[in-house]
C-alpha cells in the first residue's frame, strides 16, 4: 500500500512522529490534523487544480478526506438521533429503532476514521503503491529529464538457451548470453548512435558527445568546454559473478571461465558488446585516447572472455585487475592494470553507524579520485535485498572491502527486516549518488537491459510484460538525470516482477524507491538524516526528477503528457515497425487543453497525420488527415463537457492525447 507520509508537510509529519512517540489523545491529533490538511488542500488547489497531482497533495488528500468523512458521519449520528428521539416520542417504534440503528452505525464509523495513521494509508504489505505522474524534484539534461529507451529485439538472439556442456571452458558447446553468436554487434552499435542522438537532439554522434561534454563541465563549473586533451573517463561496469578465485572454480590462472553453472558464470552482468560500442564512440567519435578510458568494476576482475574482446580492437585501454582480494592472480601479468586502494577514507556515510554499523566511513579504489569523467553502465536487475540493482548500486563495485555486505543493511532487506520496508528510511543508494567521487563526475548513465534479470547472481530470463511477450528485453537505457533513468528501469523492473510472493516481486516492494524520493528532493529526508557523504558541508537539494509512468502499456510521463516537468521518456525502437505502440512519439500538439470551444491541433512533423477523435466509449467523432507542419481546427462547442481521446498514426509513430472539454 501507498504510504504518503514522507510526502506531508515537514509540520504534520512531526505530528505524526509525536503521535508515535508519545501517549497523545489520537482524537485531538485526527481533528487538527484533519483541519490542516482541509485548509492547506483548500488553499493550494482551488487557485491551480494541477496541485491535485502533487504528491504532496495526493499524501494530504487521506488526512482532509477522512477529517470530511467524520464530520458528515458525526453530523449524520446526530440527526439520526434526534430523529429517534423525535419518532420515539410520537411514537413510531419501527422508525425509531431504525433510526437508533442509524445513529448508532454512523457513530462507529466516525470512531474508526480518528486514527490519523490508519487514514494515511500505513500499512505492514510488503508491496508498495506508486503514484502515476506524481514528479518530484528537479529534472536534469539537455532535455530536463529525458530518458532514452531503445528496444530492438535483432540485437539478441531469441534462441538464446544459457546452457553449457559443463566441459569446464567456454566454447562452441556452450549458449552463454555474452557469447557473439548471441549478440548483434552491428545492431547494438546502431542502438548506441540512435540513443545518443535522441538523447542530445543532435544530427550527428560527434555532435552528441561534444554536447554531452559540454553539458557536464558546464553544470560541474568547469566552464562551458567540450573534452580536453589528457581528461580521463572511467566505465564502470558490473561485474558480480567475478568475485571468486582460483580455488573457488569459478575461473582458471588466466581469468577464462569454468563453464560449470553451479558457480554463476553466466549471471547477468554488463554485456560485453555494450561496452565494445562505448569504446568504439569514445575512441573513434568523440576523440578521446585509448590510454585516457578504463574499464572495470573494480572489486572485482575482468573475464578473459570480455578481456578479449575489448584488448583486440582497443589494446591502449586500460582494463582493471584486482589481486588486493585475491592475490594469487598475477593481473599485471594478464595484461590488467591493478587497483590501489586510496590511503585515507573517501566516503562518510550519512547514517553515522547507526543501521549500518560496520560502515561508518570506507575507502575507495584511486580509479575514482583520478577519472575526470564516470560512465555507469549497469546491468538491468530486480534484487534480493535492494529490490532493484541499477546505477547507484553498481558502485557496491567500488568499494574495497573483499564483500560490500557491509552495506546491505542500507538497503531494503526485503521480508527479512520488514523494518526497512516503507518510506523515509536511511538509504545507502542516497549517499552513493551524493557523492562527489562516486556520482557527481557521472558523465553518461546508461543501462544495459539487452539480458536483464530477476536477482543480482541469477542467469538472465525472457520478459513476458508488454512488449517483449517471452523474449529478450533486449533494450538500451540512456539519461543524463541519475534519478530519472533509474525511475524509469523501476517501472519496467516491477511491471516485470510481480509475482504472488515477496521474493517474486521485489521492485515491487514497498519503499523500493524510497532512495529516489531523498535523491530528488531533500524535504523527503530523514528527520534524523543530512545527506553528506563527502563530508564537506556541501548538501544537495536535488539530483534530477523521479516520476512513475502512466500505465505499463502506454509509459508515459508528464514531459510527454504535456502537463508537468517530470521525466520525458523517449522510445527509439528499431526492428519492431509491427507493433505501433512502441515507435517514437510523434511531435503533435494540441491546445488549449483544457478547452471550452475551438481546440487547435499541430503537426510539427514534415509528413501528414491521420487523425481520430473518439469518445471515452470508443465512438468515433471526427477522423482525417492532418497535413505537414500544419494546424487543424476543431470546434468543440457542440460536443458534452468530458474527456476525448485523439490518436495520431504514421508509420513513424502512433500517438494518443485526452482532451478535456469543459
Amino acid at each position: 500500500m501507498y504510504n504518503p507520509i514522507p510526502y506531508l508537510p515537514k509540520a504534520f509529519q512531526k505530528i505524526i512522529s509525536t503521535l508515535k512517540k508519545k501517549n497523545i489523545n489520537h482524537r485531538v491529533v485526527f481533528i487538527t490534523l484533519g483541519t490542516l490538511a482541509t485548509v492547506w488542500f483548500l488553499i493550494r488547489v482551488i487557485p491551480k487544480p494541477s496541485r491535485a497531482s502533487y504528491p504532496c497533495m495526493q499524501a494530504t488528500a487521506p488526512f482532509m478526506s477522512g477529517f470530511v468523512l467524520y464530520l458528515m458521519s458525526l453530523g449524520g449520528t446526530i440527526f439520526a438521533f434526534n430523529r429517534f428521539k423525535d419518532y420515539l416520542a410520537k411514537p413510531n417504534l419501527s422508525l425509531a429503532l431504525f433510526f437508533l440503528f442509524t445513529a448508532t452505525m454512523l457513530f462507529l464509523f466516525s470512531a474508526t476514521l480518528q486514527n490519523p495513521i490508519l487514514v494515511a494509508g500505513k500499512s505492514s504489505s510488503s508491496l508498495g503503491y506508486f503514484p502515476p505522474n506524481a514528479p518530484i524534484g528537479e529534472a536534469k539534461g539537455i532535455f530536463p529529464g529525458r530518458v532514452v529507451w531503445m528496444w530492438d529485439d535483432d540485437a539478441t538472439n531469441e534462441n538464446c538457451t544459457n546452457t553449457s556442456n559443463n566441459d569446464g571452458v567456454i566454447d562452441d558447446g556452450d549458449d552463454a548470453w555474452f557469447m557473439a553468436k548471441n549478440n548483434n554487434m552491428t545492431v547494438i552499435d546502431s542502438m548506441l548512435i540512435k540513443s545518443l542522438l535522441a538523447l542530445t537532439g543532435a544530427s550527428t554522434n560527434a555532435e552528441a558527445w561534444e554536447m554531452i561534454f559540454t553539458y557536464h563541465n558546464s553544470v560541474n563549473g568547469n566552464g562551458n568546454t567540450g573534452y580536453a586533451a589528457g581528461e580521463k573517463i572511467f566505465i564502470k561496469i558490473n561485474a558480480t559473478s567475478a568475485y571468486g578465485g582460483l580455488s573457488s572454480g569459478k575461473y582458471y590462472a588466466d581469468l577464462s571461465r569454468n563453464d560449470n553453472l553451479a558457480v554463476n558464470v553466466f549471471t547477468a552482468e554488463t554485456n560485453p558488446y555494450v561496452v565494445l560500442s562505448m569504446l568504439r564512440q569514445l575512441v573513434s567519435v568523440a576523440g578521446v585516447p585509448q590510454e585516457m578510458i578504463c574499464v572495470g568494476d573494480p572489486a572485482r576482475n575482468i573475464y578473459k572472455e570480455f578481456y578479449d574482446l575489448w584488448h583486440i580492437e582497443f589494446p591502449d585501454v586500460k582494463y582493471l585487475g584486482n589481486n588486493l582480494i585475491h592475490p594469487e592472480l598475477d593481473v599485471v601479468s594478464l595484461g590488467r592494470t591493478p587497483v590501489v586502494r586510496t590511503t585515507d577514507d573517501k566516503v562518510f556515510f550519512s547514517d553515522h553507524g547507526v543501521v549500518m554499523p560496520d560502515a561508518v566511513t570506507d575507502k575507495l579504489f584511486t580509479v575514482m579520485v583520478e577519472m575526470d569523467y564516470l560512465i555507469n553502465i549497469p546491468t538491468m536487475k530486480a534484487h534480493a535485498t535492494a529490490g532493484i540493482t541499477l546505477a547507484a548500486k553498481n558502485h557496491f563495485g567500488s568499494f574495497t572491502r573483499d564483500w560490500a555486505m557491509h552495506l546491505h543493511s542500507g538497503l531494503m532487506d526485503g521480508a527479512d527486516d520488514p523494518i526497512r520496508l516503507g518510506y523515509g528510511l536511511y538509504r545507502v543508494q542516497t549517499d552513493i549518488m551524493m557523492h562527489n567521487l562516486l556520482s557527481g563526475k557521472n558523465l553518461l548513465m546508461i543501462v544495459d537491459g539487452l539480458y536483464p534479470s530477476e536477482e543480482a547472481l541469477a542467469v538472465p530470463y525472457k520478459w513476458e510484460s508488454i512488449p517483449f511477450e517471452d523474449d529478450w528485453c533486449s533494450s538500451i537505457f540512456m539519461s543524463l538525470d541519475p534519478v530519472a533513468i533509474e525511475s524509469v528501469c523501476h517501472d519496467f523492473l516491477r511491471t516485470e516482477y510481480h509475482g504472488p510472493t515477496v521474493a517474486t516481486s521485489r521492485p515491487n516492494w514497498s519503499g523500493v524507491d524510497d532512495y529516489l524520493h531523498q535523491a530528488a528532493d531533500s524535504s523527503l529526508w530523514p528527520e534524523t538524516i543530512t545527506y553528506d557523504p563527502d563530508n564537506d558541508g556541501v548538501l544537495i537539494a536535488s539530483l534530477g526528477v523521479h516520476e512513475h509512468w502512466n500505465d505499463s502499456l502506454h509509459k508515459q510521463y508528464t514531459r510527454n503528457l504535456e502537463t508537468g516537468e517530470g521525466i520525458e521518456l523517449i522510445k527509439v525502437h528499431e526492428g519492431n515497425t509491427g507493433i505501433d505502440a512502441y515507435q517514437a512519439p510523434l511531435n503533435i500538439r494540441v491546445f488549449p487543453n483544457p478547452t471550452a470551444g475551438v481546440v487547435q491541433i499541430l503537426n510539427r512533423e514534415t509528413f501528414a497525420v491521420d487523425c481520430r477523435m473518439t469518445d471515452m466509449n470508443g465512438k468515433e467523432l471526427i477522423t482525417g488527415t492532418i497535413p505537414p507542419e500544419a494546424t487543424l481546427r476543431v470546434e468543440m462547442t457542440t460536443f458534452p463537457s468530458g474527456t476525448y481521446l485523439i490518436g495520431f498514426r504514421h508509420v513513424n509513430g502512433l500517438q494518443q492525447v485526452k482532451l478535456i472539454k469543459n
